[in-house]
């Protein structure tokens, strides 16, 4: 948009415009032109276009993670998920990312607050949602449960989860026994 655009729209002085277009791209929310302003260009990251690295489905901006490691570089996941198994295969990391789920904001994986168990799954199951503060996490958890966890509990939580999935269950009484312990007609309980 131009300056004359600008003040025609809004009913205010050049110096207004000016002034208020200097703050915005000192905070990186426009990109001054000559003779008005523009939103700046936000380019594909590879993350974006390569889909989550876990289960290949396409990154959402709400629940994305970003994770940095000097070996595999820039690694995407579609939410918290996905991203704590990929963070068991990977030995060390610079940098993890993750989107909270209320503003759209990143954040250090380690500051968040993360709830498990919700009645919302945005993405993969269980579902786990990130937010930037633990009051964040609280308040949505009044309206939708779960469980609210620090990111080593929260990859503790995956991992047991993931174990109880890969071992054998144990066989069930009613599995286990005889047709006539279980009820069916024309049967005796044993004595």
């Amino acid at each position: 948009m131009t300056i004359q655009e600008l003040m025609a729209e809004l009913a205010v002085s050049p110096m207004t415009i000016h002034r208020d277009l200097n703050k915005l791209a000192e905070t990186g929310r426009v990109v001054k032109t000559h003779g008005g302003a523009a939103l700046p260009e936000t380019p594909e990251t590879p993350v974006a276009t390569a889909g989550c690295a876990i289960c290949k489905r396409t990154i959402p901006e709400r629940t994305a993670v970003v994770i940095q490691t000097e070996r595999q570089g820039i690694l995407g996941a579609c939410c918290p998920h996905c991203a704590m198994a990929l963070l068991d295969r990977i030995r060390t990391t610079d940098l993890v990312l993750v989107t909270d789920f209320l503003y759209g904001q990143m954040v250090n994986a380690d500051e968040a607050a993360y709830i498990i168990g919700s009645s919302v799954t945005y993405c993969c199951r269980p579902g786990i949602l990130a937010f930037a503060t633990w009051e964040d996490a609280e308040h949505f958890q009044r309206g939708f449960g779960g469980e609210i966890l620090g990111f080593v509990q929260a990859r503790e939580a995956m991992r047991r989860k993931q174990s109880l999935q890969r071992a054998p269950q144990p066989l069930t009484w009613e599995a286990q026994a005889p047709a006539a312990i279980t009820g069916s007609p024309r049967s005796e309980r044993p004595r």
